[in-house]
């Protein structure tokens, strides 16, 4: 793994853009990296477009490598290492092909194949001993650029362009440049495919993009779909990920917002384990009237350099990020393990019913990741494989959001969750058709019938709050197919029938929470919906009655708080996910209540009084706190 927390940017020169290599210019690029470093970035990924490199397919251009070269001594003159990408045939908007391709498949056609493998022989053949190169990636978002025929074509590609760097550089680490697409379609890259023949895993989310984020970049929801993305991507490739892209355009967001969006997401994606952190893009580019810029015209406000070279807010918030992430020497922890997982479907990406798709999907396991995290629940995201694996045993509540009556959960898959409880686990299931034989006894419910209940109004008592949590149906649906909510129209329990109360059952020597309807699914359809009532308290009465204890977590729903440890430290980061001030009061442990606590953020100490710490957090803010014994 990587020495330091990487913290960077994706670059392509603020003069030249994607002609970076016809039109090299050496001078400004030296600048701009000493920009860079002032900004305290330790990395920049660096784009190796195909046509510039390998003219034809069995010549290499030695003056592109001699360019290359160069750079390489430039990054190591400032300290600013490099991620090289190679076959970057899609860069914003456009495609950027070869013009000797004539049509072929880059994935199955053997003389591409091989043309392929030459180029990245020869820069792994070069440089495997060179230290200002942080690891390779294999492509950028190759299934823009062509998609692959078939899912086993893009899992030997991968295979086949890894092995052949690692058999030349065992030295460097090797991923590929996936996006979130690979969370939200059926297409040929999988994640857990991918995974087979990566070092590490990468994910570039976009909130600024995706159908599951309807609020502004700085709300609640907008703020932790990045870390979101991240954890699925680890949950599902069972790797380490580098967030290798992320953020906005101020064409599109006004300057203060998108700081606010940086800083939450930035500080979020730390306290969600990934090992780096590479804002899109360093600069602004001053040649907006030609491709790629000039059809897509809001791709050029994504710099956090203005293209004057001035800082943008959302630049000194990556560069303070830097800083805390280095002077807290984050790299030396580990995040404290998850007590509590959200099980993906067995059948993610294929579902036998059509409208359980990839995107209904990610929506339910996104709504159920926010309300774990606002009920001050860390949660991991585990496969039905894992399940089988036997490996769950640190668990102590497992969610499984709106399951559906086939594709979430196999029987062998229910099997094991149902000796979980019977071990002293808690299993949470939300209702989306869930059909399986077994259930009453192991929920002491009975699904009567399901049905779109009649009314306006959707009720669900949760024990020990007041007032009932509520909502209106949603109408129309909008994710492609779903025509209506799958409801249990009646659930009967204890003699009793009706589909306003959580079913919960004693087994064994744990217990079963039933909920009779999607409500993760209606949460995702519903903007400002997290803003509108405490549908977190229903994850915090699943964590209460599994008795998971957060130790260092604040009451307000608004706080993430993720613990690190590690070289006898005490160290956790924390998260305002609102764009507005708030107070966060962490309890700390029996042992530490007359000690101190450091804001590495703030360079400043933190009084440790009454058995907790105080202080105040700015809009969108985040922090690393340290406590001192």
């Amino acid at each position: 793994m990587m020495k330091e927390f990487i913290c960077g940017v994706n670059y392509w020169p603020r003069k030249t853009g994607v002609h970076m290599w016809k039109e090299w210019d050496a001078k400004s690029i030296d600048a701009e990296f000493r920009q860079m470093a002032e900004l305290s970035l330790n990395a920049c990924r660096v784009f190796l477009l195909w046509e510039d490199f390998q003219p034809a397919p069995d010549v290499i251009s030695e003056q592109a490598m001699a360019k290359f070269h160069e750079l390489v001594e430039i990054s190591r003159a400032h300290g600013v290492g490099l991620i090289p990408t190679f076959f970057t045939g899609h860069m914003s908007g456009e495609n950027w092909d070869v013009s000797w391709r004539a049509g072929r498949d880059p994935y199955e056609d053997p003389s591409m194949l091989r043309a392929q493998i030459r180029l990245v022989r020869e820069f792994a053949r070069r440089y495997k001993d060179e230290d200002a190169i942080l690891l390779w990636d294999i492509s950028n978002e190759p299934d823009i650029f062509a998609k692959p025929k078939s899912v086993d074509a893009a899992w030997l590609w991968t295979h086949l362009l890894y092995r052949e760097l690692k058999a030349y550089d065992p030295n460097h680490l090797v991923t590929l440049g996936i996006h979130a697409t690979s969370l939200f379609w059926p297409g040929p890259f999988r994640i857990s495919d991918v995974a087979e023949a990566n070092d590490i895993l990468c994910m570039h989310p976009y909130s600024l993009y995706t159908e599951l984020c309807p609020e502004p970049l700085d709300s609640l929801r907008s703020t932790y779909f990045v870390p979101f993305a991240c954890r699925f991507t680890e949950g599902m490739g069972g790797k380490r990920v580098l967030l290798a892209e992320f953020g906005s355009t101020t064409q599109m967001v006004a300057e203060e917002v998108e700081a606010r969006f940086h800083s939450a997401a930035s500080y979020s994606a730390l306290a969600n384990g990934v090992i780096g952190a590479l804002a899109w893009c360093f600069g602004d580019f001053v040649h907006q009237d030609r491709l790629p810029y000039d059809s897509t015209p809001y791709e050029v406000g994504f710099g956090i350099t203005a293209k004057d070279g001035k800082v943008k807010k959302k630049g000194l918030v990556l560069s303070e990020f830097a800083n805390t992430v280095q002077d807290a020497r984050m790299s030396e922890l580990s995040p404290a393990e998850a007590r509590a997982a959200i099980v993906i479907p067995r059948r993610y990406y294929d579902d036998l019913d059509s409208e359980n798709t990839p995107t209904r999907n990610a929506a339910v396991l996104f709504a159920s990741f926010i309300l774990a995290k606002s009920a001050g629940l860390d949660v991991d995201f585990i496969t039905c494989d894992k399940l089988a694996s036997g490996d769950i045993s640190r668990y102590k509540a497992v969610f499984v959001p709106c399951a559906t009556r086939r594709g979430t959960l196999n029987v062998s898959d229910f099997a094991v969750l149902k000796e979980l409880v019977k071990s002293g686990g808690t299993l949470y299931a939300s209702y989306d058709g869930f059909a399986i034989d077994g259930m009453e006894e192991v929920f002491g419910a009975s699904i009567l019938h399901a049905s779109v209940p009649s009314g306006s109004k959707w009720t669900v008592k949760v024990p020990g709050l007041i007032k009932p949590l509520s909502g209106p149906f949603p109408t129309p649906l909008n994710l492609s197919r779903r025509k209506h909510l799958n409801f249990a129209g009646a659930v009967a329990t204890r003699g009793r029938t009706g589909n306003e109360e959580i079913v919960v059952n004693r087994y064994g020597e744990g217990h079963a929470i039933l909920v009779g309807f999607p409500l993760e699914l209606y949460l995702s359809m519903t903007p400002y919906i997290f803003e509108q009532d405490a549908y977190y308290e229903l994850y915090s009465f699943v964590a209460r009655t599994a008795a998971v204890r957060e130790e260092r977590k604040d009451r307000n729903p608004a706080i993430e708080v993720r613990e690190f440890t590690g070289s006898g430290r005490d160290v956790f980061v924390v998260v305002n996910h609102k764009p507005s001030e708030q107070v966060v009061k962490i309890p700390v442990s029996a042992n530490a209540k007359s000690s101190s606590a450091k804001s590495w953020r703030r360079k400043a100490e933190i009084d440790v009084a009454d058995g907790e710490v105080s202080f105040t957090l700015e809009p969108s803010e985040g922090d690393v706190i340290e406590i001192y014994d």
